[in-house]
């Protein structure tokens, strides 16, 4: 599945692209999403829930993980929006992938600075914790590049 904004237009990316981005081998019997350059409006990003959900579906989710995964992905995606652009415009990657070991994998990916979440988060700043707890796994790779979000799910059959 696409989606490649700054690439001036749409661009179809798959597997290959997938494994390049991520750095890991990817199950071929499931297309991902992949969606690059996303900016503008944080509240535009409300219309990628309903295809990360069908995206997460098809990959063989389960109901509770794929409304886990479309949460967190989100909170990934606003608060790379939010927080890691001191005022600047923001552009945001995300893929999504089932691996070749049978589990979800979410990339939340900006070129922004990272900023340590604040020791009293106060009436907001508990996205971290919220990703934590609905991710089955998550790792946080700040850079001088921007900062990745990698969120991964097992798969039902691979659980037990």
């Amino acid at each position: 599945m696409l989606i490649s904004s700054s690439a001036g237009g749409d661009e179809y990316l798959g597997r290959d692209e997938a494994t390049e981005l991520l750095g890991l081998p990817i199950d071929a019997s499931v297309p991902p999403l992949i969606c690059l350059g996303l900016g503008g409006d944080v509240s535009q990003l409300t219309y990628l829930r309903a295809g990360v959900k069908s995206w997460a579906r098809g990959a063989g989710m389960s109901a509770d993980d794929t409304d886990d995964l479309v949460l967190a992905t989100y909170e990934a995606l606003t608060n790379a929006a939010e927080h890691a652009y001191a005022g600047e415009a923001w552009i945001v990657d995300l893929v999504a992938a089932r691996t070749a070991d049978a589990r979800v994998v979410v990339s939340v990916r900006d070129r922004g600075r990272w900023r340590p979440p604040p020791s009293d988060p106060g009436f907001r700043g508990r996205g971290m914790a919220m990703m934590r707890s609905l991710a089955h796994e998550i790792d946080v790779r700040p850079g001088d590049d921007g900062t990745a979000v990698l969120m991964w799910w097992t798969l039902p059959a691979a659980a037990g």
